[in-house]
């Protein structure tokens, strides 16, 4: 059932909002005297679907922010969200079906295109000091201008070392400067691929072209 889709996709969304805030280190920090050379991962995961939020949906799941429900409130308040979204997220996909886009490649060229913009390590194919492994938690459209929509995408960048272990990691995510209200979706769909560009090269500069140190916080996706 359509519901039931809708209700899987929220719940099984990495639980983003438990995660409290902590300061994360620029990919700058990372020691450039020990490592030179650094490649790209080509395989980057990435949920099956999109995902739709709107207002509605975002003053439903409030009802489960409740600190004194703890994780029972979340959940609930997520299953509410979701239920309240579902007539949107229908007409969303609808029009989104019509220009799809392939989120893994949009993603991957941005952040290749960030780190030869970067010059920190010297790109390369293979044999590299370090890997850098990008998972989208989460992608899709959001309200991120009022009441209008526009793309978001939710990323974990992660460099791991030839043996394997972790050097460094950021999770971020980044958001379109196109919005638009669902309705100008339904009769443009390809404000969509426009949207999902916008996001792929917004989040491939957070985490690879900032250079200071961040906070981790909340995509609207998970709101």
């Amino acid at each position: 059932m359509f519901f039931s889709k809708s209700v899987r996709c929220v719940l099984t969304l990495p639980l983003l909002a438990l995660v409290s805030c902590a300061t994360q280190q620029p990919l700058s920090s990372v020691d450039r005297n020990k490592y030179n050379t650094i490649s790209l991962n080509p395989d980057i995961k990435a949920p099956e679907h999109y995902v739709y939020r709107d207002v509605a949906g975002k003053r439903a799941r409030a009802i489960g922010n409740n600190p004194m429900l703890g994780l029972v409130g979340v959940l609930a308040g997520a299953a509410i969200g979701a239920s309240s979204e579902a007539p949107g997220f229908k007409r969303f996909d609808t029009a989104a079906s019509k220009k799809p886009v392939d989120i893994r490649t949009l993603v991957r060229r941005d952040m290749d295109s960030a780190l030869r913009t970067t010059q920190f390590f010297k790109l390369t194919n293979s044999n590299a000091d370090v890997t850098l492994n990008i998972e989208i938690l989460a992608y899709g459209v959001a309200p991120v201008h009022g009441h209008e929509l526009g793309g978001v995408i939710s990323t974990r960048a992660t460099l791991v070392g030839r043996d394997g272990k972790t050097i460094w990691k950021k999770d971020d995510w980044g958001t379109s400067n196109t919005t638009a209200m669902l309705e100008e979706l339904e009769k443009n769909p390809s404000l969509w691929p426009k949207m999902a560009n916008e996001a792929a090269e917004a989040v491939a500069r957070k985490v690879i072209l900032v250079t200071s140190k961040t906070e981790r916080s909340v995509s609207p996706t998970t709101l």
